[in-house]
């Protein structure tokens, strides 16, 4: 704090080894949700180069052995737990599982997540019900869960993944886009609660991105990533390691003062 700084030379001080340990996450403990593909398999891969000891969650424990075994293949230290985040008590057998073997994750990244595409008067119930369960009620689940402990120990640090959809609409994807705001809106509102108690809460906002997901609701109807595509500054699609630079930034010390904030990783495309 600003008034506990005795001199003006002290507070334009910068320590000779500061900027070492901003982005370096050298034995902390991080969990990832949705980490057997996709988005999280690999930010789980970039932060476990960037030092983490990586706690992989997921309903796919195919999946999360693969990424489990990337992470060891380039070094790292992984290990898996099956959890539906839709589930409270499948998160609450999953972190009590975590904590036998070690303390508690001091960061969580909520990757967990699904789209479906369907014109919004033809928009099955029991999808529009999946979509935001995964989506919104599972990141709110997890972080509930993980930021009990976080609160407790009074710091930590959660990345929720939110999108483009979060800030602009686009055809057929009416439960997705609902999930994502509401993304963006839980996000402040964890922000807000549990900042002043040491815990972080932020989210990152993808662009439009090469991954399975986006292959699958694409082979369905290519209306929504048309649209998308035509409004692009750059005609591209993101890949999922360019979203790794973010996690390890909010992950870490050099977010220190970033809080409720969604960091877009959008190619420019909320400019216009």
């Amino acid at each position: 704090m600003a008034e506990d700084v005795d001199s003006i030379s002290e507070l334009e001080e910068v320590p000779d080894d500061y900027v070492q340990g901003l982005f370096d996450l050298s034995g902390k403990r991080i969990a990832v949700t949705g980490a057997a593909s996709g988005l999280g398999a690999a930010i789980a891969q970039g932060l476990a180069q960037a030092g983490a000891n990586m706690i992989l969650l997921d309903v796919d424990m195919d999946g999360l052995k693969r990424t489990e075994r990337a992470i060891a293949k380039a070094g790292g230290v992984a290990g898996s737990w099956m959890c539906d985040v839709t589930a409270s008590e499948s998160i609450e057998s999953a972190y009590l599982a975590i904590c036998e073997q070690g303390s508690s994750p001091e960061v969580l990244v909520n990757s967990a997540g699904t789209a479906f595409r369907c014109a919004a008067e033809e928009f099955p119930e029991a999808d529009f019900d999946r979509v935001l369960d995964l989506n919104l009620k599972g990141t709110f689940l997890a972080s509930q869960v993980f930021g009990r402990a976080m609160l407790e120990a009074g710091y930590g640090s959660i990345i929720n993944i939110a999108s483009i959809g979060g800030f602009r609409a686009y055809p057929l994807a009416s439960a997705y886009l609902a999930s994502k705001g509401g993304v963006v809106q839980l996000t402040k509102a964890l922000a807000l609660e549990w900042g002043p108690r040491g815990v972080r809460v932020n989210a990152i906002g993808p662009t439009l991105m090469h991954s399975a997901l986006t292959r699958k609701v694409s082979a369905t109807s290519s209306v929504t990533s048309d649209f998308i595509r035509s409004r692009m500054i750059v005609d591209r699609l993101g890949l999922p390691r360019q979203l790794i630079g973010s996690a390890i930034f909010l992950a870490g010390s050099a977010s220190e003062l970033v809080n409720g904030h969604t960091l877009m990783c959008d190619d420019g495309y909320l400019i216009a």
